[in-house]
């Protein structure tokens, strides 16, 4: 293939995405892009298109080469088709005045659909007749441009809202008219965007922009963290003052009052980063923190999925920038997994993934904890803080010899010896993994040692109602444990969150005597084994051929299960066949 340029390359990975969207609405594979593209950087610019939040992932809990990608509204801005962004963008600015006029006029309380919205397009539009595909797809970009408050998608495409409710975006934005244009302009393709060391100002002298720091996030022994405002959103609002004082010397009110709106806006999301400053500890740690430094700069480099995407770095300032994420690390949400096992095993799939992916190339993490687990906006987990992983064939260890590493609460018990730990297996992480995905089901931060089937402890117990909680004392029983050679590898563990997220998804459940069966008739009543007079739950069925003859008479031993409120009967055989 012959070279093109990173921004060619671009267009041409959204056009792939947008066009088989359009025509097939169907999302565009990972392998399927990489296979095309070949000899091109496109694994790396496909991360930076999802960072910017152009292209997002419609299945996250997929291997990386299997990850599917569907378009965001920013894509069909810069896919190179300009007929197609005029439809899209056109029937856009439909919908929102539509929302509009539902947000004033609507008093449905449930969830509106599609006909809902056409009835209120007819009305704005008497005249016009408008593509119905098309409309759904500007119904399906709105809910990246602010005006869903919530919505539905079609299961398993994920291509078509089918539900939605109206949000207040819908009736603040000032012009429907020019809402596509002033998203649009906080976009830009990642290829095109200036470097943050080479940006400047674009007031006064010419010095380097700088990250602006907002807001501390955290922070520990090891780091402090800060929300930070990048290099070219600074130029720009300082170049907004500028037209501010100059407007007001010339009474230019559209002027001003453009750039008091440019100015004051709230940041989107590529905007703004996480400023992570690495400390220097008094025990003569400055070279160790350069290391660690130096050590996470390396990992994150690589762009690996899963992995926050690092956007800046000074390793003579001891800081880098990675990806903000608005919603926080698991333990800044830790109450909204709880008891909720589907979704959290979804969401806990995304990180296992991620896991395995690093055990391959024998990278151990190390510090796997709520607080270094990150929350996308589609419940994708992602893993940071990389400051004491171990990496093969480093140089040297970024830990004392007396010097034990990892979060206490939870660091495998073969790994706390009080010191550091000569040799780093893989199972260290998986039995974080076993002690994280317990806290986010229970909704509680801290599982001391491997006490999971203690009573206070046993998601069994106390989500007793849920048949699907007691999936999560089977794979704990594989995680959380004592001995090192009990843990299981991370492909195994992988293996069994697959299994059981499939289960979920077909719903089917464990048939085990202790987990409750709901009833699929009435939805109230759980079946209970039936047993009559006789303490034996088995029962011989005989079963009639409809010839009548006395050879034609079979019999089956099964047990039988009656719902507990309407009655409904259950077989299951005891034994195979």
């Amino acid at each position: 293939m012959t070279p093109i340029t990173n921004e060619q390359l671009e267009v041409a990975i959204l056009s792939d995405v947008v066009t088989r969207f359009v025509n097939m609405k169907e999302s565009t594979s990972r392998r399927a892009l990489l296979i095309k593209f070949r000899g091109q950087p496109a694994s790396h610019l496909i991360g930076d298109l999802l960072n910017q939040n152009i292209l997002h992932r419609k299945n996250s809990n997929s291997p990386t080469t299997d990850e599917e990608y569907l378009p965001k509204a920013a894509a069909f801005q810069f896919c190179g088709n300009t007929q197609l962004r005029d439809q899209v963008k056109l029937a856009t600015t439909v919908v929102f005045h539509a929302l509009q006029q539902m947000f004033v006029g609507e008093q449905k309380k449930e969830d509106l659909g599609f006909e809902d919205l056409k009835n209120h397009i007819a009305y704005a539009y008497p005249n016009r007749i408008f593509d119905n595909a098309t409309l759904k797809i500007a119904l399906y970009l709105a809910k990246d441009l602010g005006v869903l408050a919530a919505y539905r998608l079609n299961p398993p495409d994920d291509t078509e809202v089918t539900s939605f409710q109206i949000g207040e975006g819908a009736i603040t934005m000032a012009d429907p008219d020019t809402e596509w244009d002033r998203v649009m302009a906080g976009f830009r393709l990642p290829s095109t965007r200036q470097p943050a060391d080479v940006i400047k100002s674009a007031v006064g002298a010419q010095a380097e922009v700088q990250w602006e720091r907002i807001r501390h996030l955290g922070g520990g022994g090891q780091s402090d963290v800060f929300l930070v405002r990048s290099p070219l959103r600074v130029s720009q609002r300082a170049s907004y003052l500028q037209t501010i004082g100059n407007a007001q010397d010339q009474d230019k009110r559209a002027d001003l009052a453009e750039a008091i709106w440019s100015y004051a806006r709230p940041d989107s999301l590529p905007e703004l980063g996480a400023m992570k400053i690495f400390k220097i500890r008094e025990d003569g740690g400055e070279q160790q923190a350069i290391d660690r430094l130096k050590q996470e700069m390396l990992v994150l480099q690589q762009n690996r999925p899963g992995l926050p995407k690092l956007l800046d770095s000074s390793e003579s300032e001891r800081w880098i920038v990675t990806e903000y994420f608005p919603r926080g690390t698991v333990e800044d949400n830790i109450s909204l997994y709880k008891g909720k096992v589907a979704l959290t095993l979804r969401a806990f799939l995304s990180l296992v993934n991620t896991v395995a992916l690093l055990h391959d190339e024998n990278i151990v993490h190390r510090d796997i904890k709520p607080a270094n687990v990150f929350v996308r906006q589609d419940d994708e987990l992602v893993l940071g803080d990389f400051g004491i992983a171990f990496l093969p064939d480093q140089p040297a260890r970024l830990t004392r010899t007396d010097e034990s590493v990892g979060p206490h609460d939870y660091m495998p018990p073969w790994a706390d010896i009080g010191g550091r730990l000569e040799k780093v297996d893989c199972n260290f992480d998986v039995y974080m993994l076993g002690k994280l995905l317990w806290c986010m089901v229970s909704g509680r931060l801290v599982l001391r040692r491997e006490w999971f089937r203690q009573p206070q402890n046993d998601i069994s117990l106390i989500f007793r109602e849920d048949p699907h909680a007691y999936m999560i004392n089977t794979i704990l029983e594989k995680c959380a444990v004592d001995r090192q050679q009990d843990c299981a590898e991370i492909h195994d563990l992988r293996a069994m969150v697959i299994a059981f997220v499939s289960l979920i998804e077909q719903g089917g459940q464990l048939l085990q005597d202790e987990v409750p069966r709901p009833c699929h008739v009435c939805g109230a009543g759980t079946y209970k084994p039936e047993l009559f007079r006789q303490s034996n739950p088995a029962f011989h069925l005989r079963l009639w051929n409809l010839s009548g003859g006395a050879n034609d008479i079979n019999t089956e031993t099964v047990r039988l299960f009656v719902c507990s409120s309407c009655g409904h009967i259950e077989f299951f055989r005891t034994s195979p066949r």
